[in-house]
C-alpha cells in the first residue's frame, strides 16, 4: 500500500493536487484538505494494490 501527502498554499490548490493524484494513481482520499495540522494546507490519499488473483495456487473468481 502506498500513501501520499499533497501540500498547497490554499484549500483550492490542495484539492486540485489531491484530485490529480487520485486520478493518475488510482488512489483514494484518506484526509480531505485541512489546515489544522500545522498551518499549511495538506491532504492525504492512499493507493491499495490490486487484489491478488491467486491464493495458494487456486484462481480467485
Amino acid at each position: 500500500m502506498a500513501r501520499y501527502t499533497v501540500h498547497g498554499g490554499s484549500r483550492q490548490e490542495c484539492q486540485q493536487a489531491l484530485d490529480e493524484l487520485c486520478q493518475h494513481l488510482d488512489a483514494a482520499v484518506t484526509l480531505l484538505p485541512t489546515d489544522r495540522l500545522g498551518g499549511s494546507w495538506i491532504a492525504r490519499a492512499e493507493r491499495t494494490e490490486a487484489p491478488d488473483h491467486e491464493v495458494r495456487g487456486l484462481a480467485v473468481r
